[in-house]
């Protein structure tokens, strides 16, 4: 049982509500088995619409004071909150190995990089300005405020559990406003857990609180709460596109962070180490499991033969095993079997259509990887537009990839997406970095890097790729109701 904010001492996991665990309404439960060797690793019980109710109280009630607290005491109380969690970034860290598959040295890192998020939005938090305007009359004062909006609904994903929650708990707790959390039924622990350090490190109870379990239980209950002013998401696009007809009913603010089919146009004159290297990063690190992953690329025939050799050559150096074990692997287990089986079957789909295996598309052999969901890095040449690998997002690690002629048609192919997360794009010239970079359809384009997610710049989906903003000092803003005041003086 996890009885305090501090640690855990066994496998049973309550919520988190009011600065405490807390038992369920309900007597349901879930089970959470280890994509690295498909055993059990902790029951969890899973919430009611009652549970949500009482979360939303809790949040509802601490909002009075956490809300009028200057800014500034928000940042030193943020500060040192996420200065304990630091210290507990072992213990988080092997929970998300744990229930992800993740390697440890990477899932240590996610929790100490969110960290680092909600210390940069505590930091903008103190810098909200307001505006004083010119008036018709000279007896008129007129200024605009910024004001929290009140409880948060947080809908977080299994990917990246933690680093995704910072992006919605950080602008929240910044601005004022207080949250009830629902992470995903695959990876709730690691989530979990960090808000409850988070509680321990000084966030006044009530400001964060936890109810796991079915989305269609808990995150409709949440989503549907009356006391609920605004929800933020990180999942499918179908699950966004629900949950804004559900806000629609009360006109809650939302915003969306959803799925991505990412494309990269590698051109003749691009850096080719570069590319393969950015390539492989973004293509199979987290097995792929990422929206802003490169789902697909298109390569100039030039220089085709030698982008797909060094790919390669990384691929097959990439090292795979149970990242609880072995800390600094490349590659982990997949997340989900359901995962797997999509990998298994877009890659069928492909050569059936006659794609060319490069390498990978299968999972390692030895007796270590029989009873995980692992997955070799793959590489697919010839791919052709009707391919599954190259309309749907794959999660995986797989690289499809096409040859062009044309940069025309390889901005036509890339834009070709009901998606518009992220491009990719490779080139040295400067001209051609400039113009392409406006031709592509993405709420970010990335030119020779991998850096897409940077707490500075906005991240946001353009098409079926998402609904508002996260990160920036502009995502603070979509927690936050404006306010006119205007004065005559009398």
């Amino acid at each position: 049982m996890t009885t305090s904010a501090s640690g855990i001492t066994g496998l049973h996991w309550d919520h988190f509500r009011n600065g405490k665990t807390a038992k369920s309404s309900g007597s349901d439960v879930f089970e959470l088995i280890s994509p690295a060797s498909g055993e059990k690793i902790a029951s969890v019980v899973s919430g009611t619409a009652e549970d949500v109710d009482l979360a939303v109280t809790n949040a509802h009630e601490a909002f009075i004071q956490w809300s009028q607290l200057t800014s500034y005491d928000r940042e030193k109380i943020i500060r040192k909150a996420t200065t304990y969690v630091r210290t507990q970034a072992d213990r988080i860290g092997m929970l998300m190995a744990m229930e992800q598959g993740k390697p440890f040295a990477q899932s240590r890192s996610e929790i100490l990089g969110s960290c680092d998020t909600l210390d940069y939005f505590a930091a903008e938090g103190v810098r909200i300005e307001g505006t004083v305007n010119s008036t018709e009359k000279n007896t008129f004062r007129s200024w605009v405020i910024y004001q929290p909006v009140g409880v948060c609904g947080v809908i977080t994903p299994w990917n990246y559990p933690v680093s995704l929650l910072s992006w919605k708990l950080g602008p929240a707790l910044a601005t004022g406003c207080t949250m009830v959390v629902k992470p995903t039924m695959v990876t709730p622990l690691s989530p979990t857990s960090f808000c409850m350090a988070l509680a321990e490190g000084g966030i006044p109870p009530g400001v964060i609180n936890v109810v796991n379990g079915r989305g269609s239980i808990v995150g409709d209950a949440l989503v549907r709460h009356p006391l609920v002013k605004k929800v933020a998401m990180t999942g499918s696009t179908e699950t966004g596109k629900k949950i804004m007809q559900s806000a629609a009913v009360s006109l809650k603010k939302i915003s969306l962070e959803l799925g991505g089919q990412c494309p990269a146009i590698i051109c003749a004159d691009a850096n080719i180490d570069n590319a393969a290297q950015v390539v492989a990063y973004k293509g199979f690190r987290n097995d792929g499991q990422s929206c802003s992953s490169v789902n697909r690329v298109y390569v100039h025939r030039e220089v085709h033969d030698e982008f797909v050799a060094k790919l390669r050559s990384i691929a097959e150096g990439m090292t795979i095993g149970d990242g609880v074990e072995q800390a600094s692997v490349d590659l982990g287990p997949m997340c989900t079997k359901q995962g797997l089986k999509t990998a298994i079957e877009h890659v069928e789909d492909a050569l059936r259509r006659g794609a060319k295996l490069i390498t990978g598309g299968s999972a390692p052999e030895g007796k270590a990887f029989e009873k995980g969901n692992y997955y070799r890095p793959t590489i697919l040449d010839n791919a052709t537009d009707e391919m599954l690998v190259m309309q749907d997002e794959t999660f995986a690690p797989i690289v499809p990839v096409q040859v062009f002629d044309s940069i025309d048609d390889a901005v036509h192919r890339a834009n070709n997406t009901r998606y518009g997360l992220v491009s990719y794009l490779f080139t040295t010239n400067l001209k051609t970095a400039m113009e392409l970079s406006g031709r592509l359809e993405a709420g970010t384009v990335s030119v020779n890097c991998s850096a897409v997610n940077t707490n500075y710049a906005p991240y946001a989906g353009w098409k079926d790729s998402g609904y508002g903003l996260e990160l920036s000092r502009k995502a603070v803003f979509e927690y936050l109701n404006t306010k006119h005041v205007k004065i005559e003086l009398v």
